[in-house]
């Protein structure tokens, strides 16, 4: 396959905006190496998800003190020789690589109208439909390893809204763009798995669901997809329940938001990371522009929470950092799924822009490698080489700065607004 170009973005367009300099730069380095990867990578899951590593972690959720010993050989390893998963473990395709590349190249393809793009994202659609899970009753999609919780193993392809959301937003920009009807069908499956198929739990007026089909987790950021896309069905359909779940589902996020603006990963879990939070804010963003009468709580809680956002998970430097309160002892200084988060979240609401050019150059500089692909995580005692991870974040960071692009492009053509 030619490598798509963004040609028709001219050098003076350019030079209006450093951003939509090094965001075209970074993904023609990109789109090369998937090129040449064809969206197959190594996983960083794959130290969890084999024997020893699935054993070692439900040790360590069991006691942390007899576990600890059992997990830090298998992080030393990751640290210091990543390419060691080549002995247990294969290069994968995942779904959510699939649906965040695809919706990468309709942003590209709206930016720039070339539809070299759209025929790539058309190629996608098959491979993601082949990947969907066997174990949903309509449509979702899981991950492609086995993963050890505080609740027990949780099987490959278990369907997980995490996941699918991305697929269900990719069918709706396609729709959007083509009017195939087809995609539609797929959205009302889609719809019907995530309304039916996960345990849910009722009080008053709020509604929470597992973040699988198989457990009781109840993690705020896999509601907050959930959230979405059913009120986007809803609306979409004109299926009152789907409205009524979505809209009993964006009241338990609003009841789970901390008086100082955080959201903790889950009930059980109350460390705040920055990539979960930017995940909770978007989808409140986009159900809030999506809403034709949006509740003025939505608006109160998307501020209170950027506000949080840029003040305890944004350092001294400007840059994102992992967490503001930690899980556990955390070896890593910065993240590249917190950088790609947090460039997509300044980017959809229109904040710090001028912060978002240090953070897009930073990436550029020390995540993105000579080949187009970007770095997992950067540590203050070690310069590691790395194994590039589609999951872990690059498809991520490739829909980020698509993202971007599209919106650099947008302000160039309407010069006078801020």
């Amino acid at each position: 396959m030619k490598t798509a170009t963004m040609e028709i973005v001219t050098k003076k367009e350019e030079k209006q905006s450093t951003l939509l300099a090094a965001g075209i730069r970074m993904c023609r380095s990109f789109q090369q190496w998937i090129d040449r990867e064809e969206l197959k990578s190594y996983d960083w899951w794959d130290i969890w998800s084999c024997r020893y590593g699935l054993w070692a972690k439900k040790l360590y959720y069991k006691n942390k003190l007899a576990g600890a010993p059992a997990v830090l050989p298998m992080i030393v390893m990751d640290i210091f020789w990543p390419s060691f998963r080549r002995f247990f473990a294969t290069k994968k395709m995942y779904p959510i690589g699939h649906a965040q590349v695809g919706l990468g190249y309709l942003n590209l393809y709206n930016a720039t109208g070339d539809k070299n793009y759209l025929d790539r994202a058309l190629k996608l659609v098959d491979p993601l439909l082949q990947m969907a899970s066997p174990r949903a009753k309509d449509l979702g999609w899981g991950m492609k390893h086995e993963w050890m919780t505080v609740q027990g193993l949780v099987p490959a392809d278990t369907p997980c809204n995490t996941q699918t959301a991305y697929a269900y937003e990719f069918f709706v920009a396609l729709y959007s763009i083509t009017g195939n009807e087809a995609y539609l069908d797929l959205l009302h499956k889609i719809a019907k798995h995530v309304a039916q198929d996960f345990p849910e739990w009722r009080t008053g007026d709020m509604l929470v669901s597992s973040y699988s089909t198989i457990d009781e987790r109840r993690v705020i950021n896999a509601n907050a997809y959930r959230m979405y896309m059913l009120i986007d069905a809803g609306l979409r359909f004109n299926n009152p329940v789907y409205t009524e779940k979505g809209i009993a589902t964006l009241n338990y996020i609003l009841s789970m938001q901390s008086e100082d603006g955080s959201w903790v990963y889950s009930e059980d879990q109350d460390f705040i990371d920055g990539f979960h939070t930017c995940f909770v804010l978007k989808n409140l963003f986009k159900v809030n522009q999506m809403l034709k009468n949006p509740s003025p709580a939505i608006a109160r809680a998307i501020h209170s929470g950027l506000e949080y956002y840029c003040n305890h998970l944004i350092d001294k430097h400007g840059l994102p950092v992992p967490f503001s309160v930690k899980p556990r002892l955390v070896l890593y200084k910065y993240d590249v799924y917190d950088f790609a988060e947090c460039i997509s979240l300044f980017t959809l609401t229109g904040s710090r822009r001028k912060q978002l050019a240090g953070i897009v150059q930073f990436a550029e500089r020390k995540f993105q490698q000579k080949e187009g692909w970007f770095l997992f995580r950067l540590f203050s005692f070690w310069k590691s080489k790395g194994v590039p991870y589609i999951r872990s974040a690059n498809s991520a960071m490739f829909l980020a700065l698509t993202e971007l692009i599209k919106s650099e492009i947008s302000r160039i053509d309407q010069p006078s607004a801020e």
